[in-house]
């Protein structure tokens, strides 16, 4: 099931029923990771695919989350935050995977920085800071059921076109709360 989840999340962020985040497949990825936790626990020794493994699980789910927040969004930090991301997804190792990630930090902390007055992009990140954080498969698939309760009730239509009616701000106003 959540493999199929996992699967779900990917396509309800991207707004489409085959989002290239995996060359494998979002459901072959979770069936791998699945397939090796289980050796996990017969055997109680981790194992360097495992932790792999799970970092690709994980970078999945928060790409999801980044990708939806980009859609609510739409600005340059949330998209080369996700940029930084699906590079991430081709990395070999759980090394090259941290190495990626760690040159780009700074992108991330920006995300919180843009955040408006918006409760779902508020969530999403939320839901993104907690992936991050997640260290077991019973936090991501928690965080992927509640990922995808959020994001099926977000009508990103709506948002889209009321971010094309915003009037822009005035530039004295912005100077004047920073």
């Amino acid at each position: 099931m959540s493999a199929r989840n996992l699967q779900l999340l990917l396509e309800t962020a991207y707004d489409t029923e085959n989002p290239q985040v995996f060359e494998e497949g979002a459901t072959n990825v979770y069936q791998k990771f699945e397939a090796e936790y289980r050796n996990y626990t017969k055997t109680q020794k981790p194992t360097q695919e495992l932790n792999f493994l799970f970092e690709r699980v994980r970078l999945g789910v928060a790409i999801a989350f980044v990708k939806a927040y980009t859609r609510l969004a739409d600005n340059e930090t949330s998209v080369e935050a996700l940029q930084v991301l699906q590079d991430a997804i081709r990395a070999k190792s759980s090394k090259e995977i941290d190495k990626i990630v760690q040159k780009k930090i700074a992108v991330f902390d920006n995300l919180y920085h843009e955040i408006f007055v918006n409760e779902e992009r508020q969530q999403i990140l939320a839901l993104f800071e907690a992936t991050l954080d997640a260290g077991a498969k019973e936090e991501l698939d928690e965080l992927m059921i509640e990922g995808l309760e959020l994001l099926t009730a977000i009508d990103f239509e709506h948002h889209a076109q009321q971010d094309d009616d915003d009037e822009p701000l005035d530039e004295d106003f912005l100077k004047s709360i920073q």
